[in-house]
């Protein structure tokens, strides 16, 4: 059984297409240099589009996260993609994040600059 990673980006200011093209590079970047063999899932983010209903979403996604027995695998996994949100973070200025992982809940610490697992839920 696979499991995914949840993300989302809202912020009262709306996306520009520059933002849009740098979240795509991003997220190319990441799965051209996906380093723990063949690539299960590529990062996606949902149809930009798929926010109208919600004017403050600017990214919607989920990366499903291969089936592996070898939770040490599956950790490095996780993190490379939350390596990946954190690179989106940081071009998208400003947005607010939602982030889970099953039932773990990850949100954004400036101080480490990375997304940290919520330890109050």
């Amino acid at each position: 059984m696979s499991v995914s990673l949840y993300y989302t980006a809202r912020r009262s200011t709306p996306i520009t297409q520059e933002e849009r093209d740098r979240c795509d590079e991003i997220a190319e970047r990441y799965d051209r240099q996906y380093p723990f063999g063949e690539l299960y899932e590529g990062f996606c983010i949902y149809d930009w589009e798929m926010g109208k209903e919600e004017k403050d979403v600017i990214l919607d996604g989920a990366t499903k996260l291969p089936p592996d027995d070898d939770t040490e695998h599956c950790m490095h996994i996780l993190e490379w993609w939350l390596e990946c949100l954190t690179a989106l973070n940081d071009a998208l200025v400003g947005a607010q994040w939602e982030v889970h992982f099953d039932d773990m809940d990850f949100t954004w610490s400036a101080e480490e600059h990375c997304f940290l697992p919520d330890m109050a839920n």
